[in-house]
């Protein structure tokens, strides 16, 4: 059966209104230890909460300069690898002030079920980098390069 939708849905939710936050410490805490991102530029696993802070809030200041103001999860497929444990592709849609959306993402996720309650532990960011690309390009938002 696996984790049922609702509560990845309440969850990413949760994760979501920390992201609209700008909290990376409560996102942090959304995450199991180890916490392995992988993206086409990026692999590594973060061994504290202190660390999956410092890397979540690293993408604040561009955000801001993006404009988001909000973000919407939508889950958009689960597939049960075991009982605990799912994969979870979400779609993120960040709006500006106006709720007017600015660019979607998808990521996948492995979400354990553990007993203090669901942890994201692999983030595969599938177009992240070339979706916040798009998002300042259309913005006339020149990104640092590296």
């Amino acid at each position: 059966m696996g984790i049922e939708d609702w509560r990845l849905e309440e969850f990413f939710d949760r994760y979501a209104e920390a992201q609209r936050d700008l909290d990376a410490e409560a996102t942090a805490r959304l995450w199991g230890l180890p916490g392995m991102v992988i993206t086409d530029e990026f692999a590594g696993a973060l061994e504290s909460r202190a660390d999956m802070a410092a890397g979540l809030s690293s993408s604040f200041p561009l955000y801001r300069r993006l404009g988001f103001e909000s973000i919407v999860p939508e889950v958009r497929a689960v597939s049960a690898l075991t009982e605990v444990i799912s994969m979870v592709r979400v779609r993120w849609s960040y709006l500006d002030a106006n709720d007017e959306l600015v660019v979607t993402t998808d990521v996948e996720y492995v979400v354990r079920d553990d007993a203090d309650g669901l942890r994201i532990y692999v983030g595969v960011g599938i177009d992240e980098a070339d979706a916040l690309r798009r998002a300042a390009a259309a913005k006339g938002i020149e990104l640092d390069a590296g």
